[in-house]
């Protein structure tokens, strides 16, 4: 049965990514969510419409001139012979644990991109090409892994590409969006008899609270 997606992006966040201002690496996790949630598909489209009809009713005027010159300008482009054909992009495949993950088309680039898989028990990272204020990674959990309790010293958002995901506050499948802050403290794990792979954004390293795992912290040098 496909997953039925519940967890979504803000309409802020929506509004910003159809208007081109959210910062690469976030616009990045908005984008590979859309291509995986039918609802936000549709939001999307409205909020281009929205956005269309806004500017469609702006009274600004408009001189005879502009016109003029707009037209001087398509007409002076030299005309192609023969129109381009779009090259639809291949869905890329990340291959971890035995294991074979078919990733949507927005994280194909990336993801063929990818870096060498850096392991710690059941939990694996390879980092993305990204840019120098965020750390962007594909996120592999075996199945039965606990990731120790943590909180987030800035944002971490994290977008499940396939598997399912828990923690304190529910599951997360397939094209859930979990967007964590500072004020944010949970425990992830994946189920007894399922794997997880996820796209992971993060502004800052984890903090692992409990115990031994505070020693872990030193360690993330590694991985972020």
């Amino acid at each position: 049965m496909t997953h039925a997606v519940k967890y979504h992006p803000g309409m802020m966040l929506m509004e910003q990514y159809v208007e081109g201002t959210l910062a690469p690496d976030v616009a990045l996790a908005v984008a590979t969510h859309i291509d995986l949630c039918p609802h936000c598909q549709r939001l999307c489209q409205d909020i281009h419409n929205d956005q269309a009809s806004s500017l469609a009713a702006d009274d600004a005027p408009v001189m005879a001139d502009d016109f003029a010159a707009l037209f001087a300008t398509i007409t002076a482009e030299p005309q192609l012979e023969k129109p381009r054909k779009v090259q639809q992009r291949d869905a890329a495949t990340v291959n971890i644990n035995g294991r074979e993950f078919r990733v949507p088309r927005a994280l194909s680039r990336l993801a063929n991109q990818h870096g060498k898989w850096l392991q710690l028990g059941g939990v694996a990272t390879a980092k993305l090409p990204a840019g120098d204020k965020m750390h962007v990674s594909l996120l592999y959990i075996d199945k039965g892994t606990e990731i120790p309790n943590h909180s987030h010293l800035g944002l971490e958002m994290t977008l499940v590409l396939s598997g399912t995901i828990c923690d304190e506050n529910g599951e997360y499948g397939a094209g859930d969006l979990l967007i964590n802050t500072p004020a944010d403290t949970h425990t992830p794990h994946t189920r007894a008899d399922e794997d997880c792979l996820c796209l992971s954004v993060l502004s800052a390293p984890l903090k692992f609270n409990k115990g031994l795992t505070r020693l872990l912290n030193p360690l993330q040098q590694f991985f972020y």
